[in-house]
């Protein structure tokens, strides 16, 4: 596991894993995935955790659903623009909540400065 996957739940690792082989061309355009079964066990994880990452990938663009038919990689995939991973956005709130804290210090400082 990556240093970078350590810190993703289970579906946003599969998620990753997905969008790894769709950029690196494993799972060309208008692939069709395999079963969610089979991704699931290929991906050691259990079947509701795959439908979520399948479920994020269809938001993200990635994957297309054909009814009764299956998951199909997009003809468009993303891959123009960088993708923004949860881990990405987790340690932007992490550091907008540090930043915060810091103002929030600085202000309360200030206001008691002004009081006394």
């Amino acid at each position: 596991m990556s240093s970078e996957a350590a810190g993703l739940a289970a579906y946003e690792r599969v998620a990753a894993s997905i969008r790894a082989a769709v950029a690196s061309g494993e799972l060309g355009p208008g692939s069709r995935l395999p079963g969610n079964r089979d991704l699931a066990q290929q991906h050691g994880v259990s079947l509701p955790t795959l439908q979520k990452a399948v479920a994020l990938l269809q938001e993200e663009g990635w994957l297309v659903p054909r009814a009764s038919v299956g998951v199909y990689v997009s003809d468009d995939p993303p891959k123009d623009r960088p993708a923004v991973t949860l881990s990405d956005l987790r340690r932007a709130v992490v550091e907008l909540r540090t930043a915060v804290s810091v103002i929030e210090e600085r202000l309360d400082r200030l206001e008691g400065e002004s009081n006394g």
